[in-house]
Parts: C-alpha cells; sequence; structure tokens
C-alpha cells in the first residue's frame, strides 16, 4: 500500500521539457530523459527499469511522469530553467499525489509557455506538433492566473484533503529547512572557494521523466 493517494486522471501541473533536434523537426523530452515524447496529441506511458518489475507510479520508487501542483514557487520554478521550456501537463491513468506535485501512468503537454524574449517560432511550431496551447505570458504570475482562472490543478484545499493536512505542514517545514541548510552551504562554499566556479551534475534518476 502507498502512503500518498492514487487519483483517476486527469490533473494539471507544471513542468518543463528539454528541446532536441533541427530545426522544423524539434521534439521535446523530459529533463532527465532524452527518449523525445509522442506528438500529435498522444499520451506519453511511463515506464521503469526498477527491480522488481512494477508499473509507475509506484510508491516505492521515482517513476513516473513528473509536475508541480500550480503554485507561485511551483510557476516560478518552471518559468526560471534556462534553455528548457514551461509548459503544463495533462496526466490520466494512476495519478500519486504529494504535497508539492504528483507522479502519474501517463500524460501529455497540454500548453507550452512563451516567455519574453523566448524563441516564438520554436514554440509556435512545437506546440502545433504536440497539438498544445502556445500562452504567451510575460512570467510565472501570468502563468498562475491562467491556471487558476481555468481551472487547471489540485487546489490547496484538495490537495490538503488528499495526503493530510498534517503531511502538508511537515513537507513545508522541511522543505523551508532544506532551504536554509542549502542557503548557508552556499554560504560557506563561497566564503572557502571565492573565485572559483563550480558544475554539479545531478545525475538522472531511473523512472523518472
Amino acid at each position: 500500500m502507498t502512503n500518498s493517494p492514487l487519483v483517476p486522471g486527469p490533473i494539471y501541473g507544471l513542468r518543463t521539457w528539454t528541446v532536441s533536434g533541427a530545426p522544423g523537426h524539434e521534439r521535446l523530452a523530459g529533463p532527465h530523459r532524452t527518449t523525445p515524447w509522442p506528438d500529435g496529441g498522444a499520451l506519453l506511458e511511463a515506464e521503469c527499469s526498477a527491480s522488481p518489475p512494477h508499473a509507475p507510479p509506484h510508491a516505492t520508487c521515482d517513476c513516473g511522469l513528473h509536475a508541480w501542483h500550480p503554485s507561485r514557487a511551483a510557476a516560478r520554478r518552471v518559468c526560471g530553467v534556462r534553455r528548457e521550456v514551461p509548459g503544463i501537463l495533462e496526466a490520466s491513468g494512476a495519478v500519486e499525489v504529494h504535497a508539492d506535485g504528483f507522479r502519474a501512468e501517463r500524460a501529455r503537454p497540454h500548453a507550452l509557455v512563451l516567455l519574453p524574449g523566448g524563441n516564438a517560432r520554436r514554440l509556435e511550431r512545437l506546440a502545433e506538433t504536440y497539438d498544445a496551447e502556445l500562452l504567451r505570458l510575460d512570467g510565472p504570475d501570468a502563468l498562475l492566473a491562467h491556471c487558476r482562472d481555468r481551472g487547471l490543478g489540485l487546489g490547496e484545499d484538495v490537495v490538503a484533503e488528499l495526503v493530510g493536512p498534517e503531511t502538508s505542514a511537515v513537507r513545508r517545514r522541511r522543505r523551508r529547512r532544506r532551504g536554509v541548510l542549502a542557503a548557508v552551504a552556499i554560504a560557506a562554499v563561497g566564503i572557502g572557494l571565492a573565485g572559483i566556479a563550480v558544475a554539479v551534475d545531478p545525475g538522472t534518476e531511473h523512472g523518472k521523466v
């Protein structure tokens, strides 16, 4: 049994995609995998190579198609990732809900976001290829407003009811503590290694798309 609830889709969340392919032949892919997502509005089926075999999303694994619940923090996160395309995911099938987001059995790009300074022609081609809506927005607040105006995504009250208000509060406290610890660690590194740039590759998690 899972401690995180499984709910029927479709539900909507925020995420980003990478882009591969020559101009005119671009395809979307997940940040952790280079496999292109199916075009034409088709659904991508999540897979997992972990042993023992199981169907995503599985409670003891990180597998599934990931997205964040529409929130100000999530909108800022997806709109602030360089060289990735922010957008709205439409998920269906089994969906495991967490305090900050969810993992889904299958999903498709529902909408792509064109921000100021973005590559309009490329996003127009991708939106047409994936039969997705193209949103021309000026930033994360506009993205969040779009989701709220159209009822896209689970609201905080619904998430709290699904995962439990105590669980949501605990995870928010943990997230704040992690942010403080990360800031302290970064400051320490900055003091000890001033002037040295360090690039970190977070690697790829199996099953995470």
